[in-house]
């Protein structure tokens, strides 16, 4: 039986056949320039179902994302999350004309936040928004809430590309493509053939800084040329390959006491259905140490994220998870080189 949203079941094997698994179950399916654009396209969607205008996010989630919301009129509440990612409500919410936003983080399905949508009735729940976002590549995600967000522009080297999967019918007004955007991530791409990984990831933040600044702008379409290259990219592939260099990264973490006992994978194991964006992991001592030595070996590893201070004694635990992780490198090769300059670094950091 094919899974949608799981490559390994696909018949094409590129972004059309990825989001064509989603569209044989009744799903309406847009493809748009990113995430956000697709979230834009959930709340203006929701507007039009009696949503009360109210948006539960988990504490500990991009900082970029309550900007959204509000910039949609969204009043914005914060819930927080237990082992694996369970949610955590208070007593008084949220009601049935809410909204919940579950993320599956950094290419790991979110068991714990499945689990609490599996366990209410459809009919008679607050309606789920999936962010996929840092997960697209990933397996038997995206299917079982209201509207399922996806980036695949995070997996390939394109200027943009995402996609919106929704159980409503959506007739959206999406704005052209970005040029601006897709020029600085070209930039940042061609730094990077180029051996200037520094310069690449400073353009990648810059162009990241671009896209925060044109909320008003979305939703956009995706680009041509991005979705031109993305119908010729291998999905299964690709989450293959960042799949097994995850698990040889997380096994050689786990057999070296003296890095294991400096910094923690979030996810201890790397299931057959992820697909890591990064390799998360906890940091006991200072990640900016760490950052780096990464950054000089020419690999980025971004913190996995800085939360806004006013969280500090409402969500301790996600504020402290925010201070101390980050994202540990897939490269773009995962080579066996790659592999064991990235342990040195780990090695060199513990010591």
């Amino acid at each position: 039986m094919n899974c949608p949203g799981n490559s390994a079941h696909l018949g094409k094997n590129d972004v059309e056949g990825f989001l064509d698994s989603f569209r044989s179950i009744g799903r309406t399916v847009i493809p748009t320039d990113c995430g956000r654009s697709a979230l834009v396209l959930a709340l203006r969607t929701l507007a039009t179902r009696e949503f009360s205008g109210i948006a539960w996010l988990p504490a500990y989630a991009c900082p970029s994302l309550p900007l959204v919301f509000r910039k949609e009129g969204i009043l914005v509440r914060r819930y927080a999350t237990a082992s694996g990612f369970r949610p955590v409500f208070p007593s008084t919410g949220p009601e049935r004309r809410d909204v919940v936003l579950l993320i599956h983080y950094f290419g790991f399905p979110n068991r714990g936040a499945l689990g609490w949508i599996r366990s209410r009735y459809p009919g008679n729940r607050p309606f789920v928004i999936e962010d996929c976002a840092g997960s697209s590549l990933s397996g038997n995600i995206g299917i079982y809430g209201d509207f399922a967000l996806f980036s695949f522009r995070k997996f390939f080297e394109v200027p943009d590309g995402g996609a919106i999967i929704s159980r409503f019918s959506l007739e959206p007004s999406l704005n052209p493509a970005d040029p601006g955007l897709a020029r600085k991530r070209n930039q940042a791409f061609c730094s990077f053939r180029n051996g200037d990984s520094a310069l690449g990831w400073h353009l990648l933040e810059r162009a990241e800084a671009h896209l925060d600044g044109a909320l008003s702008l979305l939703p956009r379409a995706p680009a041509r040329e991005s979705w031109e290259a993305l119908k010729q990219a291998s999905f299964r592939e690709e989450a293959n390959r960042r799949r097994t260099f995850a698990k040889k990264l997380t096994k050689q973490i786990s057999e070296d006491h003296g890095i294991s006992a400096s910094l923690s994978p979030l996810f201890p194991s790397v299931c057959d259905e992820a697909a890591p964006l990064f390799l998360p992991v906890e940091v006991l001592g200072d990640r900016d140490k760490l950052a780096s030595l990464l950054n000089q070996a020419g690999f980025g590893c971004p913190s996995l994220w800085s939360l806004n201070p006013a969280l500090r004694y409402s969500f301790p635990s996600e504020f402290r998870l925010g201070q101390r992780t980050v994202g540990l490198p897939i490269p773009r090769t995962g080579s066996d080189r790659d592999l064991s300059v990235i342990m040195d670094c780990l090695k060199n950091f513990a010591s």
